[in-house]
């Protein structure tokens, strides 16, 4: 028996490709997210290079799969010098890329621009 991919709102498969998701969705998978998501922004705002998080950036990808690895690479990480140097490009293209996620699906194409997260 295999399931479909009917449910997937209800299963973390669907965050493979955090693209996939809808604005409705993106904002629902936020409002579940919410403690991560006040985690996540205060700690990006404090170690991001460049321009700081607004409050609608979604930081609380990171506490999902497909940012698993950013998330460990920053670590415990306080501030910008404190992360290594693939880290900080890292989470600096995750910062410019992903600033719009919760206002528009226009130009998502730039999401898999970083050859860091394929595979």
């Amino acid at each position: 028996r295999s399931h479909s991919g009917a449910h997937a709102v209800d299963t973390h498969d669907f965050l493979a490709d955090p693209r996939t998701l809808n604005l409705d969705q993106r904002r629902a998978l936020l409002a579940r997210y919410q403690r991560e998501q006040d985690l996540w922004l205060e700690r990006l705002r404090a170690i991001a290079e460049g321009p700081k998080p607004e409050d609608d950036f979604p930081a609380f990808l990171l506490a999902t799969a497909p940012f698993r690895q950013l998330a460990e690479q920053i670590g415990r990480a306080r501030s910008a010098r404190e992360l290594s140097v693939a880290a900080a490009d890292e989470l600096d293209w995750f910062v410019r890329g992903y600033a719009s996620y919760l206002r528009t699906q226009d130009g998502e194409d730039v999401f898999f621009r970083n050859p860091r997260l394929t595979g």
